[in-house]
């Protein structure tokens, strides 16, 4: 039987995707992993990888069409008769003659026809379309966006697999263009060689900007939200609906651990070309919390009841230019804290650059946010269903603590703040919760080994 390809879900919140483009055709071999096609989404764009090695039997779901998740988009037929007679296709008879590919045939027909310019000499060839391999070297993407640019593909340097060029590749040549001081037109053909014509770049296109607002008053404008900030919307209320929030919030000490980023942070990034912040400390803490209550780690099913998920797979909630995203991290709890800030540096990146994949965007089984880095003192977040719950953790802040004996002492405090499904949890679990991450961050010393 054929294997189906479904529709991933790119994000928890994400019900829907778009088939941009078929990096495949029918009848094609693809590797397991070798991407397949490009989705799009309300949150990110990323090409999907196959699930299995094999041959795209059937296509069946057609470029710029919307289907929900989960739905079969393609058949892979993945039998070793596939597999068998691929290769007996693909190796010739000892009297067959040599096969040409489309582009190599074009070549040599275009080379025969201007063999000679008519002096003897031989004049430059340029094939007039790519071939296969070529084509698979170039994202559908990047293929638009350097046509509306008018922009020569042979000039740009891929940074993906294999050297596959990438939207983010096309998006980074048009900004240094633009960068780039004006040069008289007479000048930059004075440089060039004269066997290459001198390349200027068409005039940018606005980015697809979002309606301009209507005005309904003297006071009033009306503004058509961006694609994300809907998808946005339509998870918090159905988040709201879903789940019976409720709310707890509990006060660390974050002495050590801050007097220990003071002295060596800096250090720490010199070392290893990467910053180190309260974040990794935190989700060290949560495994740590996780490990102790585990029904915090779940979901609540339609059928009335509750998975437990063995691994534990941290989502971090990222804004970006876009909007929120909330990528995953997996295994967190196999992570030591340098490891942790490693990872959390790598995937915030990734995030902010628009080069999530389809994994980063999946399985993610409790989320730690951080809006502390806004100043914010108190925040209560809602739940990325369907998750069991969401941590917060807000701002660092000095102020006067009554510890032992009754002393004053100023110390470096922080709220942790849990939202919860009532549905899993009662108030002693989730206080367990807490109080374990408490624990886990109050428990460290003046000296504090992150490896």
């Amino acid at each position: 039987m054929p294997t189906p390809v479904k529709m991933p879900r790119l994000g928890e919140s994400v019900a829907e995707g778009t088939v941009g483009s078929w990096l495949k055709q029918e009848g094609d071999w693809v590797e397991k992993d070798e991407s397949l096609a490009e989705i799009i989404t309300d949150k990110i764009n990323a090409e999907l990888p196959s699930p299995v090695a094999g041959r795209l039997a059937k296509i069946l779901v057609q470029p710029d069409q919307t289907v929900a998740v989960g739905v079969d988009i393609a058949l892979i037929e993945e039998n070793a008769d596939v597999a068998a007679s691929q290769s007996v296709e693909a190796a010739p008879g000892p009297d067959a003659a040599p096969v040409e590919s489309p582009a190599r045939a074009n070549v040599a027909v275009m080379d025969k026809q201007s063999a000679s310019d008519g002096n003897g000499s031989k004049a430059a060839v340029q094939p007039s379309r790519v071939g296969e391999e070529e084509r698979q070297r170039i994202s559908p993407l990047a293929r638009r966006l350097a046509r509306e640019h008018g922009i020569d593909l042979n000039d740009i340097a891929g940074t993906g697999t294999g050297g596959r060029v990438r939207k983010e590749d096309i998006l980074a040549y048009i900004e240094q263009q633009q960068a780039a001081p004006a040069v008289p037109s007479y000048a930059a053909a004075a440089q060039a060689p004269a066997t290459q014509p001198v390349y200027t770049p068409a005039a940018p296109s606005a980015p697809k900007a979002e309606p301009a607002p209507t005005v309904i008053g003297p006071d009033e404008e009306l503004v058509t939200p961006s694609r994300m900030r809907l998808a946005i919307a339509e998870h918090m209320v159905r988040s709201k609906r879903t789940s019976p929030h409720a709310t707890t919030v509990v006060e660390v000490d974050m002495t050590n651990i801050a007097k220990w980023l003071e002295k060596n942070k800096e250090d720490f990034k010199r070392r290893e070309g990467y910053s180190i912040s309260y974040v990794p400390f935190v989700m060290k803490a949560v495994c740590e919390g996780i490990r102790k209550v585990p029904t915090i780690n779940s979901s609540w099913t339609e059928d009335n009841k509750i998975i437990i998920k063995k691994r534990i797979n941290l989502g971090m909630a990222v804004a970006t230019d876009a909007g929120l995203v909330v990528p995953t991290l997996y295994d967190t709890d196999q992570y030591t804290i340098a490891g942790l800030a490693k990872q959390i540096a790598a995937i915030a990146q990734r995030a902010r650059s628009n080069k999530l994949t389809v994994q980063d965007m999946q399985n993610s089984t409790f989320v730690v946010n951080n809006p502390g880095t806004f100043g914010t003192i108190i925040s209560v977040p809602i739940i990325n269903q369907p998750h069991a719950g969401i941590l917060s953790m807000d701002a660092v802040v000095k102020r006067p603590v009554v510890i032992e004996d009754d002393a004053i002492a100023v110390r470096y405090m922080m709220y942790l703040c849990l939202s919860f499904d009532h549905r899993i949890l009662d108030g002693a679990g989730a206080g367990g919760f807490l109080q374990a991450v408490r624990t886990k961050l109050q428990s460290y010393g003046r000296e504090i080994d992150v490896y």
